[in-house]
């Protein structure tokens, strides 16, 4: 009872050892997010893999570092249930899975989707182009 508590505690404290860390995760979010912004910005050109994989990946990340700074905000000010513990492991967690799937992404689908796109054939009689599908996402 005491571990819940502990975690649904909606104002735990001015108590946070943790600020430090956090600005720096957060930092370092917006850094990701404008270096995949610059990397899908020079590869989306002739990379139509890439282009339709990782289109949003530099938002997502954008978002992950205003979410992380917004919670650094209300834990700073001692706001009531926003400064919740619960909430902080919530967006951790919920930046764990990302990670997961955008690198599992580009390990397993990445070049998967590249071979598709390369293996693009021309009708040399019709000069008709045997369009680009996308592989179906497994689940």
């Amino acid at each position: 009872m005491k571990f819940i508590k502990y975690f649904l505690s909606p104002n735990p404290g001015i108590e946070f050892r943790f600020y430090i860390p956090l600005a720096i995760l957060i930092f370092l979010l917006f850094t990701m997010a404008v270096a995949v912004s610059i990397i899908y910005d020079r590869k989306k050109k002739y990379d139509f893999a890439f282009k339709r994989l990782f289109r949003k990946k530099a938002l997502h990340l954008s978002l992950f570092a205003i979410l992380f700074l917004f919670l650094f905000a209300v834990r700073y000010e001692g706001i009531p249930y926003f400064s919740a513990r619960i909430l902080l492991v919530l967006g951790f967690a919920w930046l764990g899975y990302f990670t997961f799937r955008t690198i599992k992404t580009f390990i397993k689908d990445y070049p998967r989707e590249k071979e598709n796109v390369k293996n693009l054939t021309v009708d040399i009689n019709t000069n008709k182009v045997h369009k680009y599908l996308p592989n179906k996402k497994k689940r």
